[in-house]
């Protein structure tokens, strides 16, 4: 029997730890689940140089944020490519700070996930990501819209 006894008084402070580190893993899991929030970024630019590959100037123009961020100001991008990769650097300057987001788009299918790389001010230690659902760049001026998720 001692060597049962033993045995429930070395798995149960085990069995405990496993469900306390389950617990605390899965509402920290859930807290950050709460603090992501929708998005939308519709901009409208007057395109300077859309094929540019060297991470100059695309376009310039203007963007509105909507959902958690109401927020709206100038916007420039800067084009680089890479390969069969476009990435576009979106740097958008609001009345509450700045956002620079990185559109990262796939030149063979099409894919456009983006993401928040830094933020300034209201914004700083901002984090976000989704797709560019609209890029109308063969209109003049040229419209995009992003959509997603983001969080502090």
């Amino acid at each position: 029997m001692t060597r049962c006894k033993r045995a429930d008084q070395l798995i149960a402070p085990a069995f405990l730890a496993v469900a306390l580190a389950t617990a605390v893993t899965g509402s920290a899991a859930a807290a950050r689940a709460a603090t992501n929030h929708d998005v939308t970024v519709r901009c409208t630019e007057i395109l300077k140089n859309p094929d540019v590959t060297n991470g100059g100037i695309a376009g310039t123009g203007h963007c509105t944020l909507s959902g958690k961020i109401e927020d709206k100001g100038k916007a420039t991008d800067y084009r680089r490519q890479v390969g069969n990769k476009a990435l576009i650097r979106r740097v958008v300057a609001g009345q509450k700070g700045t956002i620079t987001f990185l559109i990262t788009i796939d030149l063979k299918t099409g894919a456009e996930p983006w993401s928040v790389t830094s933020g300034s001010r209201a914004y700083r230690g901002l984090r976000g990501d989704g797709r560019q659902v609209v890029d109308n760049f063969s209109a003049t001026p040229a419209t995009f819209v992003m959509k997603g998720t983001i969080s502090r």
